[in-house]
């Protein structure tokens, strides 16, 4: 799912949150622009942004559209294992 900031994510299957230990979050499958220019890349996981959890990429998608685009976004995000 295409979102702003130069972010693509997807769903994480059971499996994955099961390996990972976690309850939810979303899958970066492309990072460009803003994004990576923060650092963020393909595989890692998003756990939470703008102070918000981070369940699905709908929920993701829907998070990110509430943010000022004019101010610093804090992201969690998961890297490897």
């Amino acid at each position: 799912m295409a979102a702003p900031f130069g972010l693509a994510v997807v769903d994480l299957t059971d499996a994955q949150k099961q390996d990972l230990k976690i309850k939810g979050g979303v899958r970066i499958e492309r990072a460009e622009g803003a994004a990576a220019l923060a650092g963020l890349r393909a595989d890692d996981v998003i756990l939470a942004i703008g102070n918000k959890e981070v369940t699905d990429a709908r929920q993701f998608m829907a998070v990110v559209k509430q943010l000022d685009r004019s101010k610093i976004v804090n992201v969690l995000f998961r890297r490897g294992e």
